[in-house]
């Protein structure tokens, strides 16, 4: 019999618990999902900071095209977030933004045949910031009238299809390994065992895990399922 689902009717597991049983990467994209899902925008630098990373050592996870606008995507709604915020408005604030994006599409174009949509993107996108920037009025303008129409609800939605793409294939591309493959991984070493032994010494969040998920449920006496 495979493994029943956890019990959602038991509320959300502490993180402490999950660790113990959600793979690292599985967990930290999940999270990052559930970012994007929300609308945190002011988290959305740590997201695309976790997407390029990812990118940069597998492109082909991703047309040329697909990263560009995911990268460029993530951060841009992060700087128009802070274009709307008046204390935040400001060269220098946003600054560093861009440039991010700037060092993240060249180091994602190389070996790449030169995109024009992409460039175009890129440009437009740069110099409609310098203007928000330089003119109030325009801000202001720019917000009211033209940014639901061109960053809005659809805007949105594109994105969050490009975020979930890239979360299912990373998935696909580094699928959980078994037992067996695990320990054949694991270096027979005293060392190994006590770092390992360490990250369960604390049993609350262990004990936590397996009343969650009750597998006792589906234990005949003799312990087999």
């Amino acid at each position: 019999m495979q493994n029943q689902p956890l019990e959602e009717e038991d509320g959300p597991l502490p993180l402490s618990s999950l660790r113990l049983f959600v793979p690292p990467l599985r967990l930290v994209s999940a999270a990052l999902w559930q970012v994007v899902q929300r609308r945190d925008i002011m988290d959305y630098g740590l997201v695309e900071e976790f997407v390029t990373t990812v990118l940069e050592v597998v492109p082909d996870l991703m047309s040329y095209r697909e990263r560009v606008q995911l990268i460029m995507g993530l951060r841009a709604q992060l700087v128009l977030e802070l274009c709307r915020t008046d204390q935040l408005a400001d060269s220098e604030t946003i600054q560093p933004h861009l440039n991010r994006m700037r060092t993240c599409i060249i180091t994602l174009s190389k070996n790449e045949t030169p995109d024009p949509v992409v460039e175009a993107s890129k440009s437009n996108f740069l110099k409609l910031i310098q203007s928000l920037l330089e003119d109030p009025v325009k801000r202001e303008h720019f917000f009211q009238n033209v940014f639901l129409e061109e960053f809005g609800p659809k805007y949105d939605s594109t994105l969050q299809s490009l975020v979930w793409e890239f979360m299912s294939r990373l998935e696909k591309l580094l699928p959980t390994p078994t037992l067996h493959q695990i320990a054949a991984w694991s270096l027979p070493d005293h060392s190994v065992l006590e770092e390992c032994v360490q990250s369960v010494c604390h049993p609350e969040p262990l004990k936590t895990l397996l009343q969650y998920h009750k597998p006792y449920r589906h234990l005949d006496n003799n312990g087999k399922r």
